[in-house]
């Protein structure tokens, strides 16, 4: 490993110790106080006595054959009442708010086209009132199901990395104002060639407490590689982004947040090498100035007394300002990595450029007959903790549900929980799972007692941690749908 590796590879692994022994001696809350959120960041359950928190959930399509919920999920020992808020993209049409109770250690489901009856999407804003919960959505269409968390706070800057518009593959952008005022944003788009700012999308106005759809007509088209910037002049907005893909080397529906802020550190935990699988990492540079970033492979035994193999040793990766470039792990010779052994892998990408860069990833695997794309947004390294949760569990006994890095240079030991009646239960065969320092483990439910199944579930560790999940793409297809849960 060179020189430069390491010092990055150390720089990483001393933030995210730096991060969680900050958090351990950070002094408990004791009075309750209502959210304060600073820079939008990925989402995460705020802790504290909460008398209140907002969620602000990306989007869902609606009409024949697609659909979509939101999950609340209330961990405490009351009951929460929640204000549920559906906006739609319908011409003319209000927004409609419902009032809800989560009773203590439960969970409910909002199907959002109870609440707003026309439109191609509908979103929500969701406000807890007392005591914290956390909520997630999941958006149905017949490509598959998403899950993705909601975000905890508007934003006036949103990116996405990996875009892709080849053949019968389109995507559309989701943007909710849950204000009553208009806002006013611009949109910028880099692909492999070069940028543009269509004309039409400069200035665009989002109208207050309503939604806007941007489809693919008003988008660049046959590009394989579409970043996308986001930003506001006027207002604070959520957006989302629903890819369907149909061909050209994917298949399958991903609906998801962008990232509501640059970062200079982006983890992935699920990763895989193996015949069939294409894992492209699209990276964004929203700065100014060209940065440099570097590619790290984690979570895969390395033999210390043999010379570094070559996917340990990579050059960095120019990234000159408002362009995007591409890291892909797959078989072959287009791959930039090469001598990975067969199996899981973790990926973390950085650069000494405070906030400058968005990392996500596709990763498309063989499912039945046919293969399945996911796409998800990476995590920074602050994000490493010993707690995250999710409204939104495995509805199927499957393998492989969660993926588990330690972030850390311990050893450590995994629990994941579910969230019923009798509170926070450790599920039974899924307790104290040994992890190494640095290690990955894959969490099987094939097993599980089935009245864990479609429950919220809890991951804690001994070591801070970064979570990823899999899960099924809905009754009848086969393959995954990836997301991070809900850090805290």
């Amino acid at each position: 490993m060179s020189g430069r590796r390491a010092t990055v590879v150390v720089a990483m692994l001393i933030a995210i110790v730096t991060f969680v022994i900050t958090d351990q001696n950070r002094p408990p809350r004791l009075d309750p106080v209502f959210t304060s959120l600073g820079q939008p960041t990925m989402p995460f359950v705020p802790s504290g006595r909460l008398l209140t928190a907002s969620w602000f959930c990306p989007g869902v399509p609606h009409g024949e054959g697609v659909g979509g919920e939101v999950v609340i999920a209330n961990p405490t020992d009351v009951p929460v009442g929640a204000t549920v808020t559906a906006y739609s993209d319908a011409a003319g049409v209000d927004a409609v708010a419902k009032r809800v109770f989560v009773e203590a250690r439960d969970q409910i489901t909002i199907a959002l086209s109870d609440l707003q009856p026309s439109g191609t999407f509908l979103s929500a804003l969701i406000e807890l009132t007392g005591g914290p919960g956390f909520v997630e959505q999941r958006a149905r269409t017949k490509l598959g199901e998403a899950a993705a968390p909601c975000a905890n706070a508007p934003s006036s800057d949103w990116t996405f990395a990996d875009g892709f518009t080849v053949g019968g593959s389109t995507q559309q952008f989701v943007l909710t104002n849950p204000y009553p005022v208009d806002a006013i944003v611009n949109f910028r788009f880099a692909t492999v060639n070069g940028t543009s700012s269509p004309g039409k999308l400069q200035g665009f106005v989002v109208p207050g407490s309503s939604i806007a759809v941007v489809d693919q007509t008003s988008l660049p088209r046959d590009e394989r590689v579409l970043a996308a910037r986001i930003t506001s002049m006027s207002g604070r907005i959520v957006v989302g982004r629903a890819q369907r893909y149909n061909g050209e080397g994917r298949t399958g529906f991903s609906m998801s947040l962008g990232a509501p802020a640059l970062s200079d550190q982006y983890y992935f935990v699920d990763g895989e090498f193996g015949d069939g699988i294409t894992a492209r990492y699209s990276i964004f540079n929203g700065s100014d100035s060209a940065v440099d970033v570097d590619a790290v492979f984690l979570g895969i035994p390395v033999d210390p007394n043999a010379a570094p193999p070559d996917y340990l040793n990579l050059q960095p990766i120019r990234v000159e300002a408002g362009q995007v470039r591409t890291f892909t792990v797959a078989k072959g010779a287009d791959s930039d990595a090469q001598g990975l052994p067969d199996g899981p892998y973790s990926m973390a990408f950085s650069t000494f450029s405070p906030g400058s860069i968005v990392v996500e990833r596709a990763i498309t695997r063989p499912a039945g007959d046919g293969q399945a794309t996911t796409v998800v947004l990476g995590a920074p390294g602050s994000f490493a903790a010993t707690r995250w949760s999710m409204a939104i569990g495995t509805s199927m006994a499957v393998p492989d549900v969660l993926r588990v890095l330690n972030a850390t240079g311990l050893e450590g030991t995994v629990t994941v929980k579910s969230l019923g009646p009798g509170g926070e239960t450790p599920i039974g065969g899924l307790t104290d799972l040994p992890i190494a320092a640095n290690g990955l483990i894959s969490i099987d439910f094939s097993n599980v007692d089935r009245v864990v199944l479609g429950q919220p579930l809890i991951v804690e560790s001994t070591q801070a941690i970064l979570v990823e999940r899999q899960l099924p793409r809905g009754e009848g297809l086969r393959g995954r749908s990836g997301s991070f849960p809900l850090n805290g």
